[in-house]
């Protein structure tokens, strides 16, 4: 497949749908997990360690395939096995019963998930070649997939009963399946490609210094992030909110959301990666004091949930976008390997424990979600270097 030949139009319709099902599966699985999972008689204790191992896995998780993805320039292969794996294990939740026992299912389906996510990135980046900062215009796809599940699904969920989630999680992994078929695959690399790939990587330094801000301004992001993902439903049902409400103001976070990755593009031609990121997070801090000082007001959290454009849309982008600069192309599955297992493993892991402490019914959990918005935004700032500058 010559990726230079085709044209963004061609190369948006093979990788849309990818994301389009992927993401959507996200919207029925992440915001209704506890949900789910009180339902099936766990304490919220207990919701807040599965959330944590299903986040956590991903500190090893993404590791399962890259080697070997980046060694045999193969990647779809790994992703319809992860994506065989998640159906049966989403079904496998309609059966059994106890903590240990959705412990284990749900492990075991974050860990396929998050095996797999590093190598759509990479492919991502690797089909749009040149025209990697219109990244954000094929990962809208995904987001609109979100918006459309969380919203439906609030709506459903004051009528069915939320045994509903595995089995669309399960039609959806066969979607999932069916789009990579959009998707050429390469041809398995010849010795003498491998041994080019890496005389060329050795050729590229990477400031493994930079790595390691980026890397500890996402797991401080987060650490942030975590109480939205896991206790934000929980917590909104304190303050009388129905669930299609609820679901609305999910979604319409994730509207947002979308509205950044149309213009993304746009942006790292006018600004640097540190502004844009420094600006993102500001507003992350922002948006969960809101959260944490007048749940009660549907206008005020109305409000904080338009900020997901920045907080969750414009970090993610200029996360991936500084990958691409901080790391080789024939080592692409390594670099977004480790963005998912410190950034989305270690953070979200630890964040949801951290969230499970701090979890009394209140807004506790989103202040100190604020606090270490506000590190990652100080660390931004004084840390980053300028793009032209990365391997200096």
């Amino acid at each position: 497949m010559n990726n230079n030949s085709l044209s963004f139009k061609q190369k948006s319709f093979r990788l849309s749908p990818m994301y389009l099902f992927f993401f959507t599966l996200w919207g029925v699985f992440l915001p209704y997990l506890g949900r789910f999972l009180l339902a099936q008689g766990l304490t919220e204790q207990d919701v807040s360690i599965v959330a944590a191992v299903v986040t956590g896995v991903n500190m090893f998780a993404p590791f399962l395939f890259s080697y070997f993805s980046d060694l045999l320039g193969r990647r779809m292969i790994f992703i319809r096995v992860g994506y065989i794996a998640v159906g049966l294990l989403y079904a496998a939740t309609l059966y059994g019963e106890g903590f240990w026992y959705f412990l284990f299912v749900f492990g075991l389906l974050g860990t396929s998930l998050s095996a797999v996510l590093p190598q759509m990135e990479a492919i991502a980046l690797d089909v749009l070649g040149s025209e990697k900062s219109r990244y954000g215009q094929i990962r809208l796809w995904g987001s609109a997939g979100f918006v459309g599940s969380v919203w439906v699904l609030g709506i459903m969920l004051t009528t069915y009963s939320v045994k509903i989630l595995p089995i669309i999680g399960v039609c959806l992994t066969v979607l999932m399946f069916l789009s990579t078929f959009l998707i050429k695959e390469k041809p398995r690399k010849t010795k003498e490609q491998r041994a080019d790939d890496a005389h060329s990587a050795s050729q590229f330094t990477v400031n493994w210094t930079q790595v390691a801000i980026l890397l500890a301004v996402i797991v401080f992001w987060q650490f942030g992030m975590a109480p939205y993902n896991t206790f934000f439903d929980i917590y909104l049902q304190r303050f009388d909110y129905k669930a299609s409400t609820i679901g609305f103001l999910i979604s319409f976070g994730a509207m947002c959301e979308i509205g950044v990755f149309f213009f993304v593009a746009s942006f790292f031609k006018r600004f640097s990666e540190r502004s844009l990121m420094t600006v993102a997070l500001a507003l992350t801090v922002l948006r969960w004091f809101m959260t944490y000082a007048m749940p009660e007001s549907f206008i005020v959290i109305l409000f904080a949930q338009t900020l997901h454009a920045a907080t969750f849309g414009v970090v993610h982008s200029v996360a991936i976008h500084r990958i691409g600069h901080l790391f080789p192309a024939s080592k692409a599955g390594l670099g977004q390997g480790l963005y998912v297992a410190i950034g989305t493993g270690f953070g979200l892991s630890m964040g949801n424990i951290l969230a499970g402490f701090f979890w009394s019914g209140g807004g506790m959990v989103f202040l100190q979600g604020a606090g270490w918005a506000l590190l990652a935004t100080l660390l931004t700032w004084f840390g980053f270097k300028d793009e032209d500058n990365l391997k200096k």
